[in-house]
Parts: C-alpha cells; sequence; structure tokens
C-alpha cells in the first residue's frame, strides 16, 4: 500500500504521460494531504512535494543502530578546563568544535552565519536548563575551538561557567560573546520541543537552499534523497529574517513531532537529531541530493518530463530498501530479512520466537560517516587547533 504522503507524485507523474508537455507553475500547485508537513491551508503555500512522515509504526520497527565500539575519540579535558565544566561537557564541545570545521571544509556556511547547537548533557535539571551550546556570533566556522563556543539557555541568554575560561582559550573573542538571535530563535525552538533531538544543525548550502526555493522540494532521485525522505521532511514557509519568537509555534508544528528534516522554505535546511553524528549524515545526505537535483534538472532546462521520477511502487520498495540501510551481513549469508522470514516461518510452527529470532547487526553508519569527516577536519585543521 502507498503512503499516503507519496499521493502528490503520482499526480506529478500522470502530468507527465503525455510527450513534449511543458509543466507549469500552476500545475505544480497541488495540495499536499498530509497535514504533517502543510498545517498551513494556503493553496499558494501548498506546492506538490513528495513529503514524508516517519510514523510511530515505523519508527518503532526501525531499530537504532548497534553502536559496538567507540568511534570518535577526543583529548581528555585540560586541567584549567576542568575547573569550568565536565568532562562530558568537554566532550560535546570537542564534538560540536570539529562539526562546525567540517561544514566549513564542506561548505555550508554563510560568512559568520549560521549555526550548529548540541544539547548540553544533564542540563535539564538545572534551574534555567536546558542548556545548549552554539557559535559565538562573529566568529567563523573554520576558528570554532571548544571554548570559545558559547552555552546558553532557551532564552538566550549565555551561562557562565562556574570558573571563567582563560582569554587565552577565548583568543578570538575574549569578551561575554555574542548570541545571534535568528540562530536561537530557531534553535531554542526546537530543543525546547523536541526532546529526542539533542543536535540541530543548520547551514546555507547553495544546492540545498535552492531547493527551498522550488515549489516541488526534495524530488526522490536519488539514494541521498530517500535517506532523508526516510527521515522524514517538512517544509516551513518564510516568513523573513528568523528573529521573530511569534514564529517558534508554526515552525515547530510545521517540522512535526518525529521528522528529522525541515526545508525553510526560500531560506535553508535544518536537520535535527538525537546526535551530532546523525545531524552530519542527515545534512550531508540532504546537501548532496540537492546538488543532484539542481544539476539533472539544469541539464534537461528545468523540464520534468525529461527527469526519471519513479512511479509510486518503486518509491515503496526505495523506502523499504531504505530501511535497512544500516544492515550488515549476518553470519550465515542471509540477509536479515531472509532470516525474519524464515523465522517467521518457524513461529508458525509453534517454534520459539525467542530461541529463532534473528540476530540483526547493524552498523552505525552516521558514528562512522562522523567519524572520517572528523578525521579530515582534523588534517586540514590540527587536532590542537580544534580542541582548545
Amino acid at each position: 500500500m502507498v503512503d499516503q504522503s507519496y499521493v502528490v507524485l503520482a499526480s506529478l507523474v500522470s502530468l507527465m504521460t503525455a510527450p513534449q508537455v511543458t509543466i507549469t507553475t500552476e500545475a505544480l500547485i497541488l495540495k499536499t494531504q498530509s497535514p504533517v508537513f502543510r498545517p498551513h491551508d494556503s493553496p499558494l503555500l501548498s506546492p506538490l512535494r513528495l513529503s514524508h512522515a516517519v510514523s510511530s509504526s515505523n519508527a518503532a520497527a526501525r531499530p537504532a543502530a548497534a553502536i559496538e565500539e567507540k568511534l570518535n575519540f577526543y583529548p581528555p579535558i585540560p586541567d584549567d578546563v576542568a575547573q569550568s565544566m565536565s568532562p562530558r561537557e568537554w566532550e560535546q564541545r570537542c564534538s560540536l568544535a570539529v562539526a562546525y570545521r567540517i561544514a566549513y571544509i564542506h561548505e555550508w556556511h554563510e560568512n559568520v552565519f549560521n549555526h550548529i547547537t548540541l544539547k548540553v548533557e544533564g542540563s535539564d535539571d538545572a534551574p534555567d536548563g536546558p542548556h545548549f551550546l552554539l557559535n559565538d556570533f562573529g566568529i567563523g566556522f573554520d576558528e570554532i575551538t571548544a571554548c570559545n563556543l558559547l552555552k546558553v539557555n532557551l532564552d538566550g541568554m549565555v551561562v557562565e561557567p562556574v570558573k571563567p575560561l582563560s582569554s587565552e582559550r577565548r583568543d578570538v573573542n575574549p569578551g561575554k560573546g555574542r548570541v545571534f538571535k535568528p540562530g536561537y530563535v530557531l534553535h531554542s525552538a526546537i530543543h525546547a520541543a523536541r526532546h529526542d533531538v539533542h543536535a540541530v544543525w543548520h547551514g546555507h548550502d547553495l544546492d540545498a537552499s535552492a531547493i527551498s526555493q522550488t515549489k516541488f522540494g526534495i524530488l526522490p532521485l536519488s539514494q541521498e534523497a530517500t535517506y532523508c525522505l526516510n527521515k522524514g521532511v517538512s517544509y516551513h514557509p518564510f516568513e523573513g529574517s528568523a528573529n521573530d519568537l511569534s514564529e517558534q509555534p508554526r515552525l515547530v508544528a510545521n517540522l512535526g513531532p518525529q521528522n528529522q528534516i525541515l526545508m525553510l522554505e526560500d531560506h535553508g535546511p535544518i536537520v535535527a537529531c538525537p546526535t551530532i553524528e546523525e545531524a552530519f549524515a542527515g545534512m550531508y545526505f540532504l546537501t548532496r541530493a540537492c546538488k543532484y537535483q539542481v544539476k539533472s534538472l539544469s541539464a534537461v532546462g528545468g523540464d520534468l518530463n525529461k527527469i526519471h521520477i519513479p512511479d509510486s511502487n518503486t518509491m515503496d520498495e526505495m523506502v523499504r530498501r531504505m530501511e535497512k540501510f544500516d544492515e550488515a551481513p549476518s553470519a550465515d549469508g542471509k540477509s536479515t530479512t531472509q532470516n525474519k522470514i524464515a523465522s517467521d516461518a518457524k513461529v508458525a510452527e509453534n517454534v520459539s520466537n525467542e530461541e529463532n529470532a534473528p540476530k540483526e547487526v547493524m552498523h552505525d553508519t552516521p558514528g562512522l560517516m562522523f567519524a572520517y569527516a572528523r578525521r579530515s577536519a582534523e588534517k586540514v585543521f590540527g587536532r590542537d587547533l580544534i580542541y582548545r
């Protein structure tokens, strides 16, 4: 059965049955039937889109990757820094600092703008918690270090450490720090509303921002696009610079309770995930999918009739396979799916389910991707210049 959210793409396919047909803007403005993505009802703000929601049943059926080993290592907390923060916060600061350096390498930044934020573990219990880490406004992504990140609360106020860090560790901006309001408005809204989200990654990648300006959004033209759609993609209409607190409820409503990707129309993407590693993987695949889409549309002069767009049956299969994206080969040489079929057959014969359940092994793909990107950033910038 085709997911309801795919119905809109079937409409697109039907428009493309006749040869030499030019698909007009008017033809693309069709109502999306999924309120998770388009709670606003204006037809002009409800364009034809392949939007996909992560249902609770799908989420339950999709096991978390089994992390059998630690993939990302950071230097131990320096003695002078240990008087200002916990070892866990130091480790989080290191992972976020290198995330900014990774974003710089991939050109997911715009001068001193854009933000990646990470919720401070254990800060929910603080009197003004939770807290999250973000970049000091005015410092470039290639200048971010573990110690020049700011810790702020949901009101955007800087949370001072018990003991101030030395000026040597905050040499780019030795003052208290500056919080850029649009970054705070976007990120604090998501951190406050989505307790499953600890990392929020926002950037102005040129191709992803370009796709955010189109009425059809992300199309299922690649494996990378399918990865994104499988994580849940939402859209939020452009209201101007994100510096108005009244926009926060609408932004959160459009993101929804489980989706991990929010395309800010005429602005750019947000990826919201449980970990910084997953947020990186989401942004990587999203920007890659958008690059493919921009290039393919450019290659055919924007004529969607000349683009290979999968039919609904193929889309169902694409999503089904993507749900097993992290699956590793099993010891007996069979896929997990084959093992499950065999297991189900034995259950039907009244054989113990627990005894014959397939042993599913999943790679920590986001962790592996981030580890490679981290190592690359450390080679480019040097570990000592990042973790300080």
